[in-house]
């Protein structure tokens, strides 16, 4: 039945080939979505990166207004102001300008230590967080230029499976009468 129902009807074949490949584009397509959605939200991502970086002193202005001395800085300018005001008192300074600058200048380098630290730990991170932004995006871009290439290629396919569906009767009317033909040549010259 099915060599019958494939003689009289061979554009079936071509019908049975183009679902098979809407089946399995349509799956490849749809695993590669996902990766292009979170590409394209990483884009907006990646714009604001650039722009704040492009605005060096808004930024530091903004990450400068965070910043809070840590524990650690606050317990060393401690040390530092004893340390020194035990120097100054052991050398007769004490209540000195001179002594009190030294120890002022030792505890205010200690704070622009720890803000320095703490812009630079934000600027690590940030960059960090850019980088994965940007690591987001290229896969998206890759798996939107996948899904790209794939629609060229099922265009193709379908083009062709198309092609085929709609001359498949002519051709088998031209194999018929070309078996004919044949049978009929072999005939004549074998019976000459």
């Amino acid at each position: 039945m099915n060599f019958i129902s494939s003689f009289f009807h061979p554009d079936r074949g071509y019908k049975a080939g183009q679902d098979q490949l809407d089946k399995y584009y349509n799956q490849a397509q749809s695993s590669m979505e996902p990766l292009v959605q979170q590409g394209q939200q990483q884009y907006g991502n990646i714009n604001n990166s650039i722009n704040a970086l492009l605005d060096p002193q808004a930024l530091q202005d903004k990450w400068s207004s965070g910043y809070q001395e840590s524990q650690a800085a606050k317990d060393s300018q401690g040390m530092a102001q004893q340390q020194g005001l035990d120097a100054a008192s052991s050398m007769g300074l004490m209540g000195s300008n001179t002594a009190l600058n030294a120890v002022q200048a030792g505890t205010s380098q200690i704070g622009a230590q720890d803000r320095q630290t703490y812009l630079d730990n934000l600027m690590q991170k940030y960059m960090a967080g850019t980088g994965m932004a940007q690591n987001v995006y290229g896969q998206g871009a890759t798996a939107a230029g996948q899904m790209g290439q794939n629609s060229m290629n099922m265009g193709q396919n379908s083009a062709q499976m198309s092609y085929g569906q709609q001359n498949a009767p002519g051709q088998m009317f031209g194999n018929l009468l070309k078996t004919g033909e044949n049978l009929a040549s072999s005939w004549l010259l074998g019976g000459a």
